[in-house]
């Protein structure tokens, strides 16, 4: 009698895990985990590029997203995309695809998807538009203001 009670113990004690998956009229009902969509898949990648552009076509890579083409972008584009690329931004990930785009263009652009054709590209927010064109390095001399001397308390 107690050999028969302690068997029956045993099997009580069996992990669920090790449990065969439920069966409804033959047939046995699998779960499958969600599948993230395509913007919230999560990259992992060390951008070598020198320019922003570069860097979004290497975190781009094997997503199954594409830059979008200049003439369907913001005509500002060419602002975002000829930047230096941030080195604190070299290793990226875990990081959800979407975010990872976001963080890289900066918190004066706004990420526009094209989920049809897999396209995204970037558009400057309205409070960041500016109505003149940004200027360049040749535009504002830097060296003859650092040259020019600097009054000090009790000179004329």
């Amino acid at each position: 009698m107690i050999k028969c009670w302690c068997m029956s113990a045993a099997l009580i004690t069996v992990p669920v895990a090790n449990a065969a998956p439920p069966v409804y009229d033959g047939y046995a009902v699998i779960a499958e985990a969600p599948v993230a969509t395509d913007l919230e898949q999560t990259v992992y990648t060390q951008v070598r590029g020198r320019s922003v552009l570069e860097g979004l076509l290497e975190v781009l890579h094997g997503t199954g997203y594409r830059m979008a083409g200049e003439s369907a972008a913001d005509p500002e584009i060419g602002r975002l995309y000829a930047q230096p690329y941030p080195e604190n931004q070299r290793s990226i990930g875990p990081i959800e695809l979407g975010a990872a785009l976001e963080r890289l263009a900066g918190p004066g652009w706004q990420l526009v998807v094209d989920p049809v054709n897999r396209l995204v590209s970037f558009e400057v927010k309205p409070s960041y538009r500016q109505r003149t064109p940004a200027p360049t390095a040749t535009d504002t001399p830097l060296a003859p203001r650092l040259a020019e001397p600097v009054a000090t308390r009790g000179e004329p």
